[in-house]
């Protein structure tokens, strides 16, 4: 008689164990997750006519920051999105409706049209 209890009270240790263990790893694991970000150095300008191409990544669950991905003609560099070029790369991109047969058009460099002098 004594034998069962024994047995049982091992088999519910036992079983107290394991669920302790797997409760221990998910939150552990929920703890430990680092950012990977692609981006760790960013520039603050690049010139226009060298992008030949660029991605654009949201924030998402593993990176909680926008990340701008130029293609230049020989390497490819990360641009701050939070910079004057970042923001108007980003704005296109909207615009366009987050289309990449259409990203192109956000590379074009506009001339400003000249001003025009008022009459007096």
């Amino acid at each position: 008689m004594a034998f069962k209890t024994l047995q049982a009270s091992v088999k519910v240790l036992l079983l107290l164990s394991v669920c302790s263990h797997f409760i221990s790893v998910k939150m552990t694991a929920a703890t430990f997750i680092r950012e990977k970000c692609e981006c760790v150095k960013e520039a603050g300008a690049v010139q226009w006519r060298k992008i030949t191409d660029y991605t654009i990544t949201p924030k998402n669950p593993l990176c909680n920051k926008v990340q701008i991905k130029l293609q230049l003609s020989n390497k490819e560099v990360c641009l701050n999105p939070e910079s004057k070029q970042g923001k108007k790369l980003q704005k296109c991109w909207q615009k366009i409706n987050f289309n990449p047969q259409r990203k192109k058009v956000c590379l074009t460099i506009k001339k400003n049209a000249p001003k025009r002098l008022k009459k007096l």
